[in-house]
């Protein structure tokens, strides 16, 4: 299925880069909301290293992995028809995590 990349800047280091899809539900793009909270946990305000995070909803999953290059330990979660789209970014950026992601049903 046709798809467009959306960039998320980051502080230090090169920005993620963010798989969305052409069609399917509210699931398969990046929404402002999610760049907001992404922008938001790299502040600091709540220290994420060594921490356990469970996404649930993650869609792309642009805050799960934002938490995973903040040393976060991730735990994405949506519907089954998102687990391929979770999974590519999850690929695509695995380079950026200093902590962990994995993607579940």
């Amino acid at each position: 299925m046709a798809g467009f990349v959306r960039e998320l800047e980051r502080r230090a280091g090169p920005a993620l880069r963010l798989e969305q899809r052409a069609r399917g539900g509210v699931g398969c793009v990046v929404w402002d909301a999610a760049l907001v909270l992404a922008k938001f946990l790299e502040t600091g305000s709540c220290p994420l290293a060594r921490r356990h995070v469970l996404e649930l909803g993650a869609g792309t999953g642009a805050v799960g992995i934002m938490a995973a290059t903040l040393g976060a330990n991730v735990t994405v979660t949506d519907l089954e028809e998102l687990q391929e789209l979770l999974r590519v970014n999850i690929e695509n950026n695995k380079h950026l995590v200093t902590g962990s992601v994995r993607a579940k049903g």
